[in-house]
Formats: C-alpha cells, sequence, structure tokens
C-alpha cells in the first residue's frame, strides 16, 4: 500500500487543506418493490431508559459487524483515541502532551492494562475518559454543543428577537435550569413556571442529559416571528408563511422533503434494486411516512390543498402567534383569548392565543396525529412530546409488514434519527445519509439504527449519543500511512457510498482516506479560541455573520452552511488569524513569552515546541526544512535564548507562526493527530500540566466508583 506523509515545511509555507463532498438528486419517476421492514423485539420499560436492544434484520443487507469489519484493525492508539475525543466531546484540542499522558493512563488503568478487544472500540476505560473531559472540561462542552443544537434547529442568530430569546441567560442557577427543560418534558405547553429563555432550556437539558424538551420547546420559536407581507392578500401571505415555517421543520426536525417523498420513501425508491449489487436505497426498518402521512409519498390532495399545504397547514401564525397581529390585516382571532407564554418562557421567545379559529385558508390539517381545521403548535408539541415518552418507554412499535400504529412514535423517531445523524457529522465529519434523506449504503444504515437506538434507550442522552457515535469503528482509525489493511480499498462504505459506482471493482469500497474530513466550521472556531485562551467566540455574533457564513457556519436560510474551506474561505480565515492576534493580552502566546522571559536557558525551539503542542498536537520541530522556515520566519536561531531578543519582535515572528499553524492541515482536519509524541515541552503552561489536570478530576465526585489520587508517579484509581 502507497504510504501518505503530510511535509511539515509546507505546513508552514502554505497552510493548504481541501475537502470535496458529493450530493444526488432526487429521481424522476417512483417505483415499487423496497424491501420490508420485520418487527422490533418487545424491550421492557426500565424506569425511562432501556437497554440497548438487538438490533432488527434490516433487510437483505445487515447492520455493520466491527469484529467481522476491517475497520475494527485498524483502531488507533489509546493517545490517538483522547486527541479525538477531546475535539469530538469539547471542541478543542487537549492543553498539552501532558493532558494528553494524564487521560492516557486513565484508561490504562480502567481497562487494567488490556489489549483493545477487536470490535470494541470504545473500552470502558475510554468510556471513562470521556466522562472525565466532560466533568473537568463542563463549560467547554456545554458551549459547543448548544452551539451545535442552535446551528441543527436552523436559529437564525443574527437577529436582535433571536439573541433575546437564544442568547439570554435568565438564570445562574442550574437546578432551575434543570426543572425548566424537565417541566418542558413533562408538562403540557400552556403549563406555566419560572421564567426561562432557550438559552436556559438548552443548558438545563444538557446538564440534565436529557435533549428532547429543546426540540419540543423550538416548535413555538419556529412560528413566533415572521416576514412582512406589506399588502399581500392576508390568506396568501400566511400559506407563504406556513410554507417557510413547514420547511424549515422538515429540515431540522424531520429530515425529510415532502417533494421528495415522491421518488424516495420507506417504502420505495427509484434507486432500489432487489438486486444487492445494484441496490441504492436503504431506509431505516418502518414505514414512517406512512405513518405520518397515511401515504408514504406524502400527504393526499384534499379539497384543493396539494400535500405540502396540508402538511404544513398546523404552522399556524395568524390568529395564532400574538406577533401576526403587527399585520396591516391581521387574521381573525378567537375572543376573549388568553395570551400565553408556553411554558411560562421569557416573552422574547413569542407569546401565543390560547385558542384559535377554524382555519381561514381551508387546509385540512395533516401531519401524524395532528389533523383538521384547528390545528396549531398546542397540537404538534402536544404529539411530538407522547411521542417521546413512547419511545422511551418502549422503543418504536413497529408491525409485521413495517407500519407503525402510533404516529406520534413514527414523529418522535424521526426526529431522534435525525438528532442522532446530525451528532455522528458533527464528530466523524460525513454523513450517513445523502441528498433524498436515506442512507445509500448497508454501512451507513446500519450506523444509523446503531446510534438511534442508542439514543432511544438512553432516554435521550447526549452523554450516551457522543459515546455511541465513538464506539463506531470508524472514529478512531490508524493514519493511511499506517496501512493496516490487507488491501487499499478494504472497508465498507460507511464514508463514502458513492465509491460503489467505480468502474473498477477494487475501488467500490472505502479506504482510510475516506475517512479524513473537515472540521465544521463551529469547531475550527472553538479550537482556535480554546488553543490560544482567547474568549469563547460570541454566542449571536450580529457584525460577524459575513464571516461565519464564509466559513460554513450556518447563518440563516440563505447561507445555510457547509463543511470544509474553500478557496475563498481560506482568505476570509487568514484574514482573521494569520495575525493570531485576536485578544493578546494575557493569551497563551503571551504566557508563553512571559515565562521564556523569566528562564535564561528557554530556547526558541522551546517555545516553538509549547506553541506547536498546544494547536496541533505536535512539539516536535521536524526534519532540517522545517527547522530552516522556522529560523526564517522567526528571524532567530531555534537555539537562541528568548530573553536576549526584542521582546515586541519576537512577539510579532511568533505570532505569525501561530496563525501559519491555525491554517495548517493538522489544525484544519480533524481526523488527523500526530504519531510517536512522547516528549513534554519544557514550557507547558502550569494550567496544562499533568498535576493539574489530575487535579481538576480529582476535585469531582467519583466517576463510576472511582476515587482519583494525584500521586508524585501518577494518577491512581481506587474504586470506593
Amino acid at each position: 500500500m502507497r504510504r501518505a506523509t503530510l511535509s511539515s515545511t509546507l505546513l508552514l509555507a502554505t497552510g493548504l487543506a481541501g475537502a470535496l463532498l458529493g450530493a444526488g438528486a432526487c429521481g424522476p419517476d417512483p417505483a415499487p418493490g423496497a424491501p420490508g421492514t420485520p418487527e422490533a423485539p418487545a424491550i421492557e420499560d426500565d424506569a425511562g431508559a432501556r437497554p440497548t436492544p438487538e438490533l432488527p434484520d434490516a433487510g437483505a443487507d445487515r447492520p455493520v459487524e466491527a469484529a467481522k469489519d476491517p475497520l475494527a484493525r485498524c483502531q488507533d492508539s489509546d493517545a490517538a483515541f483522547v486527541r479525538r475525543a477531546h475535539l469530538a466531546t469539547l471542541g478543542r484540542r487537549p492543553r498539552s502532551q501532558d493532558e494528553v499522558r494524564f487521560y492516557t493512563d486513565l484508561i490504562r488503568q480502567v481497562d487494567g492494562g488490556a489489549p483493545l478487544a477487536e470490535g470494541a472500540p470504545l473500552s470502558a476505560g475510554r468510556r471513562y475518559a470521556v466522562l472525565a473531559m466532560i466533568k473537568t472540561s463542563q463549560l467547554d462542552y456545554l458551549r459547543r454543543w448548544t452551539d451545535f443544537y442552535l446551528d441543527s434547529l436552523r436559529v437564525v442568530r443574527a437577529t436582535e428577537s433571536s439573541a433575546k430569546c437564544f442568547s439570554t441567560l435568565l438564570s445562574a442557577d442550574g437546578e432551575a435550569r434543570r426543572k425548566a427543560a424537565e417541566r418542558v418534558r413533562r408538562e403540557p405547553a400552556r403549563a406555566q413556571g419560572d421564567e426561562f429563555s432557550m438559552l436556559d432550556l438548552m443548558l438545563g437539558s444538557l446538564e440534565g442529559d436529557d435533549v428532547s424538551p429543546i426540540y419540543v420547546a423550538n416548535l413555538f420559536s419556529i412560528v413566533s416571528q415572521s416576514f412582512e407581507g406589506a399588502n399581500a392578500d392576508p390568506v396568501k401571505l400566511e400559506l407563504a408563511r406556513r410554507q417557510n415555517f413547514g420547511a424549515r421543520f422538515s429540515g431540522a426536525y424531520l429530515h425529510r422533503d415532502i417533494v421528495c417523498l415522491r421518488c424516495h420513501n420507506g417504502e420505495a425508491s427509484v434507486t432500489f434494486d432487489p438486486e444487492p449489487s445494484k441496490n441504492r436505497f436503504f431506509p431505516l426498518p418502518g414505514l414512517l411516512e406512512k405513518s405520518l402521512f397515511t401515504d408514504s409519498s406524502g400527504p393526499p390532495e384534499k379539497d384543493g390543498h396539494d400535500g405540502i399545504a396540508r402538511a404544513y397547514g398546523v404552522f399556524r401564525f395568524g390568529g395564532f402567534s400574538v406577533a401576526s397581529m403587527a399585520d396591516a390585516a391581521p387574521l381573525p382571532v378567537v375572543l376573549p383569548n388568553a395570551v400565553v407564554r408556553p411554558w411560562g418562557w421569557t416573552a422574547a421567545c413569542g407569546e401565543f392565543f390560547s385558542e384559535i379559529t377554524d382555519d381561514p385558508a381551508g387546509v385540512d390539517a395533516l401531519l401524524g396525529s395532528v389533523r383538521g381545521a384547528r390545528t396549531s403548535m398546542w397540537d404538534l408539541s402536544a404529539a411530538l412530546q407522547r411521542g417521546f415518552v413512547g419511545l422511551r418507554q418502549h422503543g418504536l412499535s413497529r408491525g409485521e409488514r413495517g407500519e407503525i400504529p402510533n404516529p406520534d412514535e413514527a414523529l418522535a423517531y424521526l426526529v431522534s434519527a435525525h438528532i442522532a445523524e446530525e451528532v455522528w457529522r458533527e464528530v466523524i465529519g460525513t454523513p450517513l445519509t445523502v441528498a433524498h434523506y436515506y442512507p445509500r449504503s448497508a454501512a451507513s444504515r446500519g450506523e444509523l439504527l446503531r446510534v438511534t437506538e442508542a439514543f432511544l434507550a438512553s432516554g435521550f442522552s447526549h452523554v450516551r449519543l457522543l459515546l455511541e457515535v465513538l464506539r463506531s469503528p470508524g472514529f478512531n482509525l490508524q493514519a493511511p500511512e499506517d496501512g493496516c489493511a490487507d488491501e487499499p480499498y478494504a472497508f465498507a462504505p460507511l464514508f463514502d457510498p458513492w465509491i460503489i459506482a467505480e468502474e473498477d471493482p477494487a475501488r467500490r469500497r472505502n479506504s482510510v482516506g475516506d475517512a479524513i474530513a473537515p472540521l465544521s466550521g463551529r469547531t475550527l472556531l472553538s479550537a482556535a479560541h480554546g488553543a490560544l485562551d482567547w474568549p469563547a467566540p460570541i454566542a449571536v455574533p450580529i457584525a460577524d455573520a459575513a464571516f461565519l457564513g464564509a466559513i460554513g457556519v450556518f447563518v440563516d436560510d440563505g447561507q445555510p452552511g457547509h463543511r470544509g474551506l474553500d478557496f475563498q474561505a481560506r482568505l476570509v480565515w487568514e484574514d482573521r488569524f494569520a495575525a493570531c492576534d485576536i485578544a493578546p493580552e494575557g493569551d497563551l502566546v503571551a504566557r508563553l513569552l512571559e515565562a521564556a522571559s523569566e528562564r535564561p536557558d528557554a530556547t526558541v525551539a522551546d517555545l516553538i515546541a509549547a506553541l506547536k503542542d498546544r494547536i496541533v498536537g505536535d512539539p516536535g520541530l521536524g526534519d532540517a526544512g522545517e527547522r530552516e522556515a522556522l529560523e526564517q520566519v522567526l528571524g532567530a536561531s531555534l537555539d537562541a535564548e528568548v530573553a536576549a531578543l526584542d521582546p515586541e519582535e519576537i512577539e510579532r515572528r511568533v505570532r505569525g507562526v501561530c496563525g501559519a499553524l491555525l491554517e495548517s492541515p493538522q489544525f484544519m482536519l480533524g481526523t488527523l493527530v500526530p504519531r510517536g509524541v512522547e516528549a513534554t515541552p519544557r514550557l507547558t503552561p502550569p494550567d496544562a500540566a499533568y498535576g493539574a489536570a489530575c487535579a481538576r478530576l480529582a476535585a469531582e465526585p467519583p466517576i463510576d466508583g472511582f476515587e482519583v489520587e494525584c500521586a508524585p508517579g501518577g494518577v491512581r484509581l481506587r474504586r470506593e
């Protein structure tokens, strides 16, 4: 197998990297004959959290079995897992090689030094290490995943109204936030309680480790505000607004396009073929769309209204949202009527009339159990609540032919599967579905089914979902140059399902290289700010919308985001970070320079080693070519003592090296980790040292019953 390497000299000279993702399109005609879906196994209720069920057979293909897949033989080291898990869990890299060594020691102690079992990439030790990361860096964890869910829900943050609802913290009390989340989870939307914002609710849901309340409450946020219509006909304006709301809901909740259901649905697809070698369609088990719309291809037309209008009929704005009364010709409102803030949330998130009239457009709505001419978010939020409760108690009930008798559970299952894939994509870097919203390979369907079922079984725990993604043998793969597989294209098409169309049969599977993916725009930002000790990026950066859109962050429906930086985006990134001086006062560069100036024997090489250790995880200075390039950029010998150099000049030049590192492939590609790092840089900051990492964990309550003792020779774990 040909070995692939990255030149450190090229890293400093150019900092170039790239990635391309393909997409498919909806076919023209429906086709019969999709495979049947078997009944799921019965699952006993266990106080709201079920054991992970044995996955049902999903058709002619089978879900990925890690022990039999070559991916299982290509698992990387514990140190590599620690580095990747930091990025996945906290949105930043480890603070130092010392911190990597500390977490590696934790893994080895919990696992007793036993080798990693084939087919079990997430050992008990690795699981413990991830939980320890969350415990000791909870602020980083909460910030990362709050940002993630805001983007996943397609919240338009670059407006003042969104800022007041989604970035205002009304409660500094974690217990109060958890109670708000519990109220949304258990009580009807008209129930009242202490005031909270959506930011409070998101934090409370993550702190309570059940993210279902976020999706229930956000339904009202979707219809709280809308665009103005000037002199438009009130009914036509209402229907146009519903189209806008419904499209956002379809993308952020269902992960379905009603138009595409005519060609691709859980019952039939133009890309399905009974011949396994020709099949390109692998739906999840169960006729989910049929349960929602009575027909797998979408709601049937009725009274002159097409299926899309009926599916979106529940997204009432006129006569439901109080904001609709600002229209020039508002739709009628039931009088007298109460104005309600759902679950008692803050007025900035929206106020709604308790009762509504029959639909002025005459639409007979149809979305799961929500049907009729007088429907609104009061009904849809209750349906999603019921669906989550049912899935939490017994999982998705499927009939012998794949029918799903409870439409509320079908709704909640589609939402859960979408959440699972969104977290997968954020961590792994590649999606499990393609443009028609379904998996294109058996491997993709197998992993989507596995993580979704585990998510349900956990009671919608974000931590459990994250651990299930990290459990995938595709998470911690060895580097391409290690040549771990017997052949170049040895893996099932999990990362790139389009490869199966290759003319050469030998290339119809994936390679390790297919697993290399760029970081998301949000993670690039949090990793840069976290590495340099800069303040976290502003949660709702209205003035920064152009920059965020350029680097692929979701801004609004016109800038939905993308993964990977094209040439223009790289120029925007360079303009922001090349000087590495976002908040220079007291940042990492300033601290390293101060520490070096106080040690007469500290050299420029020591300074750069500590800087590289923090930004890309590799303190090594490479070969002669890299050392020469560094000396040219720095204008000084690597052996020179920092204290003897001009302070302002060396700071400017060191920040130039910092900027180059922030543009390097090693920084921008999440799956690349350094190899064979052993030495700890001399200028490692005290708060990034082994002892500091140990002290942070020792100060927390025990995890899995392990007491932490910080001894001179390293960490020691003792069972209580």
